[in-house]
């Protein structure tokens, strides 16, 4: 080993030493330390300083230099564990409320608030056990100013926010106004008492919102305005507090715009704006305000108005203000009635072409029948027969027929309600003059795939006969100059035939008579004379021997006189039957009737 080395582990060794001399020093030290605390601590726990006396014992287990009387700073500790639990909670707190007002957490800082007041809830019971040390550590931990300081600084902040906000400055508008909300939360002890609280946030919170609702109201957003008001109410509701400052500005615009509408003429307007009222007043709860009477009452006026131009005959203006107060009251009623009255006043309207003035020269029209609405019938110039009806849904259809015979002649056109209800669909039917003084009558059914003829004959009147669907036809046409004759027409194929001319007395089969005595009755008859030059008739296969006012008629023929319970021998085709004898009062003739 050279020289350098042993001198390098000399000075090692030495270095060590040193070392090893300072460490005991230290823990000399500590030592010396420990045993003074823990003197110090037992000192002060005798003189009834238990703060104090805690803080040291606690000073005391920190150092572990020696173990030094450690049963009794564990007991010690232990049984002081309160103070040491709002020791530990009042420094953390305080840690954690200079980080909130640093960061400006308003709501960690109120969470803080909170387990300030749980810990002293705890502990600084009135009369209680640890009221007096909490009331100490408190005091020394500086808290409550610390809290005061922070509730100032956060009442600041929500303030110039709220400032901002009334200047258009802020986006606080869209932020939920969560500043109102958190001034709220501010306990009243920090804004100076529940009076002055409650005047400063009022004072803020009405200068606030009459602000934001008159910059709505002045921008024409009615509407944002309303939801707006709606959406504070409910906040302000959500949070236990009353803001009736809203309600009276809503009451304020609301009047000022629907007047201003008013005055402009604006009906389209006033009824949105009126409409977007009621429903915000249904969802504000509002039975009843002076705008929901002013809007009533405008209404009323409005529609009496519509009704007067309706009756006027200003038709489309009224049509239009109908429409226009459709968003504030259900006027389809009213536009249907309004578009009736029109139809019904220019039933050519419906037709085509029927809006050009002179299209028609013949017009008829009827309401609420035969499954429409409206039903209007017309010919033009050149006769020709058209048809139109609207549906309850206002949709109109039309349909077009043929030129009708003799249309230079006609005069009238008619619906004609029997014959419709027994068609079961329209039945138009066209009048025209004639040289003889009859009236030609032609009827058309309206069916869905067109229009066809029903009949045509002449008279002075016709009639239907309800009991058995026949038509009779007063002083019928009956060609050769035949006046006053009552035809009878019946329906074949769906078109009105002659059928026979009507008689006084009742018609009845052959086979009926016997039920008919001494009754005056009508049979069709075909008349011949038998071998003995009697008079025989053949009726359904029944022979009657006729007597009375026979004279020499044969052949087919309408007789009507009675059966007098008498029989007699008549010549038939068997040869002689016994047969009933009819008393002829007089004979008809069954000739067709020419078509007119």
């Amino acid at each position: 080993m050279t020289i350098k080395q042993v001198l390098s582990l000399r000075n090692i060794m030495i270095i060590l030493c040193i070392v090893m001399l300072v460490l005991l020093g230290q823990k000399g030290v500590k030592l010396h330390s420990k045993m003074g605390t823990v003197r110090e601590a037992g000192r002060l726990y005798a003189a009834g300083d238990l703060v104090a006396a805690e803080n040291q014992y606690r000073l005391a287990q920190a150092n572990s230099s020696i173990h030094y009387k450690e049963a009794e700073i564990a007991a010690r500790l232990q049984e002081l564990a309160p103070i040491t639990t709002i020791r530990s909670g009042l420094g953390l707190l305080k840690l954690k409320i200079e980080d909130q007002l640093t960061t400006k957490d308003f709501d960690g800082f109120m969470e803080s608030y909170a387990s300030l007041l749980s810990l002293k809830n705890q502990y600084m019971k009135s009369g209680g056990p640890y009221e007096s040390y909490y009331r100490q550590l408190s005091a020394d931990s500086g808290i409550s100013g610390q809290l005061g300081t922070g509730f100032q600084q956060f009442k600041t902040q929500f303030l110039a926010e709220l400032a901002a906000g009334r200047s258009g400055s802020s986006n606080a508008i869209n932020d939920g106004d969560i500043f109102k909300w958190n001034l709220l939360r501010i306990p009243d002890v920090y804004l100076g008492g529940t009076d002055a609280k409650k005047e400063l946030l009022a004072s803020e919170f009405k200068s606030y919102d009459i602000t934001r609702l008159k910059a709505l109201a002045a921008a024409g957003s009615f509407s944002p305005m309303l939801d707006y008001a709606l959406s504070l109410t409910d906040a302000y509701s959500s949070h236990s507090y009353t803001a009736p400052w809203i309600a009276s500005q809503i009451e304020k615009s609301a009047k000022l715009i629907l007047s201003k509408d008013m005055d402009g003429g604006q009906i389209a307007a006033f009824s949105a704006h009126a409409a977007a009222y009621r429903k915000y007043a249904a969802a504000a709860g509002l039975a009843s305000s002076k705008v929901l009477s002013q809007i009533d009452s405008t209404t009323a006026k409005l529609l009496r108005s519509a009704a007067r131009l309706v009756r006027s005959g200003g038709y489309a203006e009224a049509i239009q203000r109908y429409s226009d107060l459709a968003p504030l009251q259900d006027t389809t009623a009213e536009i249907a009635a309004a578009q009736l009255a029109w139809n019904m006043a220019e039933p050519a309207r419906l037709l085509p072409g029927g809006e050009t003035p002179g299209k028609y020269v013949l017009t008829t029209s009827v309401s609420g029948k035969y499954g429409a609405r409206l039903a209007v019938a017309g010919t033009d110039s050149s006769g020709q027969l058209y048809y139109a009806d609207m549906s309850e849904d206002g949709a109109v259809t039309t349909r077009t027929g043929e030129i009708i015979p003799g249309f230079e002649t006609l005069s009238r056109l008619a619906f004609d309600d029997q014959l419709s209800a027994l068609a079961g669909v329209p039945v138009v039917v066209a009048e025209g003059s004639r040289e003889d003084g009859r009236t030609s009558f032609a009827g058309y059914t309206i069916k869905p795939e067109g229009i066809s003829l029903l009949f045509s004959f002449a008279g002075s009147s016709y009639k239907l006969q309800p009991d058995d669907a026949s038509i009779r036809v007063a002083n019928a046409d009956m060609g050769e100059g035949s006046d006053g004759q009552t035809a009878i027409y019946r329906q074949t194929n769906g078109v009105y035939q002659f059928a026979e001319i009507y008689q006084e007395y009742p018609l009845i089969e052959a086979s009926e008579l016997e039920l008919h005595p001494l009754e005056t009755v009508t049979l069709q008859v075909n008349i011949y004379i038998d071998t003995t030059g009697r008079p025989v008739a053949n009726a359904g296969g029944r022979y009657l021997a006729l007597q009375g006012n026979v004279g020499t008629v044969t052949g087919p023929a309408l007789a009507t006189g009675q059966f007098q319970y008498s029989y007699d021998y008549a010549g038939t085709d068997a040869g002689e039957e016994y047969v009933p004898v009819f008393i002829v009062e007089s004979l008809g003739s069954m000739n067709p009737i020419p078509n007119p």
